[in-house]
């Protein structure tokens, strides 16, 4: 048997100071800069917090609002004792007043219904609003966005239509807050093994994030 072919050795790797350098520094720059950026973003917030609860402020308790986060923690304390208030009877016919006034106004009440039935949503965790993600094909046939099943009972929509369809909202990357309501047919839709969460991670990286990415260093 014909000994087999020698390979050429792989080429020598030269140790390069400026190559090293910008590397290094990206590393940095991809470690620090997440911290930095939402440690900035938690000081605006608590400062423009602080600055709207600190004219509110009764005098007597002023110095509540002499350190940072004061107005968060005010803010923080008032709301928890109106959701208490609005759990008994008083409470309730006080919110149920007010809605009812509310509802004789003709562009508050739209916005305020909207505004209300979020809100409603974020305090409770448990009935998250993107039930399933998918993928869906957006927007030309050939190309897949990925989508979240909003609602799944739509017969008051499509009525109409004769199809089984689904609410399925389309997030544009890397703002998810904007994107598109689509309807579209159940039979269409490709689930995603990922929860909801993972797969929006990916639209706000703009698809950069994986599963090997979120999974600390052992």
């Amino acid at each position: 048997m014909a000994p087999p072919p020698a390979t050429a050795p792989p080429p020598e790797r030269h140790f390069n100071i400026f190559t090293w350098l910008r590397n290094s520094f990206l590393a940095g720059v991809a470690l620090v800069l997440p911290f930095v950026v939402t440690a900035w973003l938690i000081w605006i917030v608590v400062t423009f917090i602080d600055t709207r609860v600190e004219p509110l402020v009764p005098p007597g308790f002023e110095i509540l609002t002499r350190f940072p986060g004061g107005g968060v923690l005010l803010a923080l304390v008032a709301l928890t004792l109106v959701g208490a208030l609005a759990g008994n009877l008083v409470g309730r016919w006080i919110v149920n007043t007010a809605d009812s006034g509310i509802a004789n106004l003709p562009l508050v009440r739209t916005i305020y219904g909207g505004a209300k039935q979020v809100f409603k949503q974020v305090a409770a965790p448990e009935r998250t609003s993107f039930k399933q993600a998918v993928l869906v094909e957006f927007p030309q046939p050939g190309s897949y966005a990925i989508g979240f099943i909003t609602n799944e009972n739509t017969a008051e929509i499509v009525q109409d239509v004769g199809a089984d369809l689904v609410a399925v909202y389309v997030p544009q990357a890397p703002i998810p807050t904007s994107g598109f309501l689509l309807y579209l047919p159940r039979n269409t839709l490709k689930l995603l093994a990922i929860p909801p969460e993972e797969a929006l991670k990916r639209v706000i990286s703009l698809g950069i994030i994986r599963k090997e990415d979120d999974t600390p260093a052992k």
